[in-house]
């Protein structure tokens, strides 16, 4: 729930029981993140009773918290870019493999051609179609070329190039 001060018909919003301001349903957010929590604390501090300040204690245990959010998010946005570079280093190793693709329109199976970045992810060329590699269901080494036979030609060293 946001607080608002602004109220278009006080008669029919809801009021927040301890700063009296009309609340308003937020329905973008679906977490609390740094910026929210530092107005909490602020909003708290400012209106707490002179006469019976939070105690050390709460203060020290919203600190601890706010301190292990931010640490949570650092940790998360490092995890994202390790498997960003990971999926990046690993894109390579499709080269000249045959992939079989599942996607909507059914399943797809050919030679890798190329390595492309899509939105900053990579993608894989079949056919000269770009795939996510999220979409790769198989792996396996193409079958090896057909070589032409050619006829036995019997090829016999001179006596003047033999050492």
């Amino acid at each position: 729930m946001a607080i608002s001060s602004v109220t278009p018909n006080p008669s029919t919003q809801a009021k927040d029981p301890i700063t009296g301001l009309a609340m308003q349903k937020n329905t973008g957010k679906q977490m609390l993140g740094a910026d929210d929590f530092m107005k909490l604390l602020t909003t708290q501090l400012t209106s707490q009773d002179p006469m019976n300040p939070m105690k050390d204690t709460e203060f020290i245990s919203q600190m601890a918290n706010f301190t292990s959010l931010e640490q949570m998010r650092t940790l998360s946005k490092s995890f994202e870019s390790f498997t960003t570079d990971q999926k990046l280093a690993s894109a390579p190793s499709y080269l000249g493999r045959q992939v079989t693709i599942t996607d909507a329109t059914g399943d797809t199976t050919g030679i890798v051609e190329a390595i492309k970045l899509k939105d900053g992810k990579p993608a894989i060329v079949i056919n000269g179609k770009t795939y996510e590699t999220k979409l790769i269901t198989g792996i396996s080494t193409p079958p090896p070329p057909a070589v032409p036979e050619t006829p036995a030609s019997n090829t016999t060293m001179s006596a003047a190039t033999q050492p």
